[in-house]
């Protein structure tokens, strides 16, 4: 079976991340794309090809010989193929950048900020991508990329960004509730908990003295945005970042129940390759975003 050709092609560079990593959980983070989706495009490509490019094992994966002479063909193709997109993109005097970000940061700090990054490098396309923005993915397909990780991530320049804190914010009805119960707000309104963080609202609880909610109950999400969401459209209490409470509190579409700030613990940092130090975009968009994103 045939496949399309925009769909070889995107195959082809999830084999080619894949087989350098051994591993369709790496590639889906170098990707920004879920290991499902690498899986799926690796079965597009075999079947394609008529035979198979990996062996699976339980926690692994190995190229086959197929697989292995297949990597030494392509490979040099791919980079000659990027390298062709750039020159093409140098030629009509304009370039491309590749920005990738966790979604809310791209959302709610990155987008809002970029009217005054084009006032100064008008000629500078952005290609902006949002995904989970943890340090492993550091920036294989983009040119800079804002990663969430402990510390410095290896092999890469890395600057710190911000290290987010935390307050519990809700819609401006629910605030008014919250204003009226107090300390017992929770026992009428729901708590918003971003799944991987939940942690965040022991600390809350503890820093400022309120019960444990044990009142009408909890909405679990995944993400962060959905969190935020539900807080704005008033389903209960969030614990947002502070910088994404500051831009709503104008409109008045997130409010603040409390004055506590939570420290996350977690750190964003800005990073992009070394060899692309010398880069004008590069550097240009460096030290736009540390001027006007930095907390």
């Amino acid at each position: 079976m045939r496949i399309p050709r925009q769909a070889l092609l995107d195959a082809l560079r999830a084999f080619s991340v894949a087989a350098r990593q051994l591993s369709f959980k790496a590639a889906a983070d170098a990707l920004f794309i879920t290991p499902s989706a690498v899986s799926h495009r690796i079965r597009d490509l075999e079947t394609h090809l008529g035979q198979r490019v990996f062996l699976r094992k339980t926690r692994a994966i190995e190229l086959t010989d197929a697989g292995r002479q297949l990597l030494e063909e392509i490979d040099p193709l791919l980079e000659s193929l990027d390298a062709a997109l750039d020159r093409a993109a140098r030629r009509t005097r304009r370039r491309v950048l590749r920005v990738s970000a966790p979604p809310f940061i791209a959302t709610d700090l990155l987008i809002p900020s970029l009217e005054s990054f084009f006032g100064m490098q008008s000629r500078v396309d952005l290609d902006i991508t949002s995904g989970a923005g943890r340090a492993g993915a550091a920036a294989t397909q983009a040119d800079v990329s804002i990663v969430i990780s402990a510390e410095p991530p290896p092999d890469v320049v890395a600057t710190k960004l911000l290290s987010p804190r935390f307050v519990a914010a809700t819609s401006k009805p629910v605030s008014m509730v919250a204003r009226e119960l107090g300390a017992h707000v929770f026992e009428k309104q729901r708590r918003i908990v971003y799944r991987s963080r939940s942690d965040l609202w022991t600390q809350w609880f503890s820093m400022t003295g309120f019960p444990a909610a044990r009142g009408t109950g909890l909405i679990q999400v995944d993400t962060l945005p959905a969190a935020i969401a539900a807080a704005e459209r008033g389903l209960g209490i969030s614990l947002v970042p502070t910088f994404v409470c500051e831009r709503r509190l104008r409109p008045g579409r997130l409010v603040r129940i409390s004055d506590a700030e939570v420290e996350s613990g977690d750190t964003y940092w800005l990073v992009y390759r070394r060899e692309d130090r010398a880069r004008p975009d590069v550097r240009a968009f460096i030290s736009w975003a540390l001027a006007e994103l930095r907390r």
